[in-house]
């Protein structure tokens, strides 16, 4: 590995029943084609057993989860998906960045297209910030929701547990569970889209480390995903 080297960990999830596509690297310009160096993927089940991985073509312009997941986790209908990704600096002075694309087959509800959560590497020192206190939170528009809420929470650590706070906000009232996290293990936590007649206005998670984490939207008669987005993290 060069000098020169990058590193990058990111998180999604997948779920049985959607097209989802990861675009793995999203800059371009007109003079040149950007790529990783290598990047190597891994798929966990939510007690956060490895159910495979494997290196990626770094030249790939779009991979494929929808097709590569139940490969390899065909027993599962949900599943953590961790991107080790290495790129030169002097390419991807700040990071590279993934996107993706979601959408259930066959249904009308329209495709989602959602930043994929950074979780360790490629941020504080690009950016000259470092003092980072894991405080993460999601605000939710004015509008009737519509929609019922989870938040999923994913621990990249490799040995360590994860203990986090997840807080809800419904006007002045915070309604706060514990959720501890085995290395690599992920869960879904259901978060009432009212409380008493009012409304959830956002949500936050504080935890010793950075996590893997989104909140999901799901359509109340179908249960088809309508809002995927991740936390976004605040520097003190």
């Amino acid at each position: 590995m060069s000098s020169d080297d990058g590193a990058l960990l990111s998180a999604t999830f997948w779920e049985a029943g959607y097209e989802h596509l990861v675009e793995l690297v999203h800059q371009r310009d007109a003079l040149a084609h950007r790529r990783l160096n290598s990047l190597d993927v891994a798929v966990y089940d939510a007690a956060g057993t490895r159910l495979g991985g494997a290196p990626v073509d770094p030249r790939l312009e779009v991979l494929d989860l929808s097709a590569l997941v139940p490969e390899l986790a065909a027993s599962v209908d949900r599943a953590m998906v961790t991107f080790d990704a290495r790129y030169d600096t002097r390419v991807f002075n700040y990071r590279p960045h993934h996107y993706a694309f979601l959408h259930r087959l066959g249904a009308e509800t329209p495709p989602l297209y959602y930043a994929v959560n950074a979780v360790l590497g490629g941020v504080p020192d690009r950016i000259g910030a470092t003092n980072i206190n894991n405080f993460e939170t999601y605000v939710f528009r004015r509008q009737p929701l519509g929609a019922r809420f989870s938040v999923v929470l994913g621990n990249l650590a490799r040995f360590a547990t994860a203990e986090a706070q997840l807080f809800a906000y419904y006007g002045s009232e915070r309604v706060a569970r514990d959720v501890a996290l085995g290395p690599k293990a992920h869960v879904l936590v259901e978060v009432a889209s009212e409380r008493e007649g009012r409304r959830l206005q956002r949500v936050e998670v504080k935890a010793l480390f950075r996590l893997a984490s989104y909140v999901v939207g799901r359509r109340v008669d179908s249960g088809d995903i309508v809002l995927f987005d991740h936390l976004f993290t605040y520097i003190k």
